[in-house]
């Protein structure tokens, strides 16, 4: 078979954009391996992509730390038909000379975007350079999506769960343009076979102790304080900690006085193998680190949330039953000391629901429907 050559668009406002390309380039690779060549950009980091859509992008972390109202005022009003309207024509305005120029440059066989302003350009520089090319929209959020993400030029849209092909629906996408595959996750996470204990060991962590993994990052508020709760709780636990590029989060924690087993990290690159090692997570309710949780299988205590789609995230997590909502440290610790101590059936119930929920497949069934579009 002939090469295929394929265009995955993503962006950095957050990292779950970008890490789903990254997945579904892993998964083509792995599966189609020198037959098939991929390519991931973001198109702002070209240099001429226009500034004020590259200043949005960069301040992203500030606007969701410091001003949430900002920003759910901002999200619910990209959900009026006008206003997402309106949004989409400017955005496809402002980003078509860049957009065009990749498209124009590459002899794509497939073009695919992880991010939701990136379909109509791509569709509108298509049409000027007369290319009959596939493009597919890989939806990032498990539930309650902004109307963006939506492109009736699309030739398919790859959702993560039911409640998203409902709403591809309700914005006019024909149901043989939507298919229900999960949240692509790394394809390191479906591979990831050892039992816990022998993970534990290679990690040099104490292989018999119950783990909690904590992961941080920049957009996080508490973590630093729950890490310390635990701790302190008294409960025979040991902890790991991902703080995520926070660097005062990480000095600070990495020379504290601690009274249990805590190991702290900053960057990681085998997040897989340090899920698959703990016994449960908490975490902000960001669609993909909630999916990577899900897909091994792994309980969830979810402490932070964006209004909007991460809302909707933790409503998906919480209706399952595969985790519970704990906006505090102090919260967070009854949880705990609930699921290791007082109820430990209710963990287990806990557990299988999220292993129930989990797509540890996804970039691997994105990345199969995509070759076939080529």
């Amino acid at each position: 078979m002939s090469e295929k050559h394929i265009l995955i668009l993503t962006a950095d406002a957050g990292m779950g954009h970008r890490s789903a390309a990254e997945a579904i380039k892993a998964a083509l690779v792995e599966l189609y391996a020198d037959r098939c060549q991929v390519d991931v950009m973001n198109p702002l980091d070209e240099a001429d992509a226009p500034d004020i859509i590259r200043q949005i992008e960069q301040g992203y972390d500030e606007i969701v730390v410091k001003d949430q109202v900002l920003y759910s005022l901002a999200y619910h009003a990209l959900d009026m038909p006008v206003v997402s309207d309106l949004t989409r024509a400017v955005a496809t305005r402002l980003l078509n000379d860049v957009i065009f120029r990749l498209v124009e440059q590459g002899r794509y066989d497939v073009i695919v975007t992880t991010y939701p302003t990136y379909a109509r350009p791509v569709a509108n520089a298509l049409m000027e350079v007369e290319r009959d090319v596939p493009v597919a929209v890989v939806i990032t959020d498990l539930t309650d999506v902004a109307r963006l993400w939506f492109c009736r030029s699309a030739t398919m849209h790859f959702v993560p769960t039911n409640e998203i092909r409902k709403q591809a629906y309700k914005n006019e996408i024909p149901a043989t343009r939507v298919r229900v595959t999960g949240l692509p996750v790394h394809p390191r996470i479906a591979g990831e076979t050892p039992p816990p204990d022998m993970l534990r060991e290679t990690l040099g962590w104490e292989k018999d102790l119950p783990t909690g993994l904590i992961v941080a990052s920049a957009r996080t508020k508490q973590m630093a304080t729950i890490s310390r709760f635990l701790d302190r709780s008294g409960l025979n636990l040991q902890l790991a900690v991902v703080c995520g590029g926070a660097q005062d989060m990480y000095e600070h924690l990495l020379h504290a006085d601690w009274q249990s087993v805590v190991h702290v990290y900053n960057w990681i690159d085998n997040m897989p193998q340090l899920l698959k090692a703990s016994d449960f997570l908490v975490t902000k309710a960001g669609g993909l680190v909630v999916s990577e949780a899900l897909a091994c299988g792994l309980p969830l205590i979810i402490t932070e949330a964006l209004p909007g789609q991460e809302a909707g995230n933790v409503r998906y997590v919480v209706d399952n039953g595969a985790g519970v909502w704990a906006p505090g440290a102090a919260e967070v610790m009854v949880t705990v000391h609930d699921w290791l101590q007082s109820d430990p059936e209710k963990f287990a119930q806990v557990r299988a629901n999220a292993q129930s929920l989990g797509k540890p497949r996804a970039a691997f069934n994105i990345a199969e429907a995509i070759w076939g579009l080529a």
